[in-house]
């Protein structure tokens, strides 16, 4: 049997600095809002994250509905720019015909104020019978990477909205 190796990638432009975009980068297994129902139905929930992932070297575990879970470990980190990280053990569904392999996120400003995060998943297919299948795998960790992107924009938005709240008018 051989693997075949595949990627997902995904770009979405935010209407935000790189540095505030920085500061609200996110895996999956930390994003705030739930899942779609499409995620849901096809991948197993985050339920609860425990270790870091702040520098190189921490690793993060994650606990899935499932009963399985999926451990990472930060490979390269660009403060402001980039993390690289690579999964070290899983054992969420598909993880004997789908291996993770690790991934990367990267925020790059676009000049006009706003900025493009881009997220990279590796995977490895480990049957050649799954090839059909690719695209549809590949369109499942766009949607993830898609609701992690969201997410970090919903928590922008949200702490913009507290600081106009906060710091208002004065009476």
């Amino acid at each position: 049997m051989t693997a075949s190796p595949g990627i997902a990638e995904t770009t979405q432009r935010i209407a935000c600095r790189a540095e505030d975009a920085w500061n609200a980068v996110c895996f999956y297994e930390h994003i705030q809002r739930k899942p779609s129902l499409f995620l849901r139905s096809v991948l197993p929930v985050p339920m609860r994250t425990t270790g870091c992932a702040g520098k190189v070297g921490d690793t993060s575990r994650c606990m899935y509905s499932d009963g399985g879970y999926l451990a990472k470990r930060i490979t390269e980190l660009v403060p402001g720019e980039r993390v690289e990280f690579e999964v070290i053990e899983h054992s969420i569904r598909y993880c004997r015909s789908i291996a993770l392999k690790g991934g990367s996120i990267s925020v790059v400003a676009d000049g006009d104020g706003a900025c493009s995060v881009h997220m990279l998943t590796r995977y490895e297919l480990q049957s050649r019978r799954l090839r059909p299948l690719r695209p549809f795998i590949e369109f499942t960790i766009s949607a993830m990477h898609r609701i992690v992107m969201r997410d970090m924009q919903e928590r922008l938005e949200a702490r913009a909205a507290n600081w106009l709240y906060t710091s208002g008018p004065s009476a």
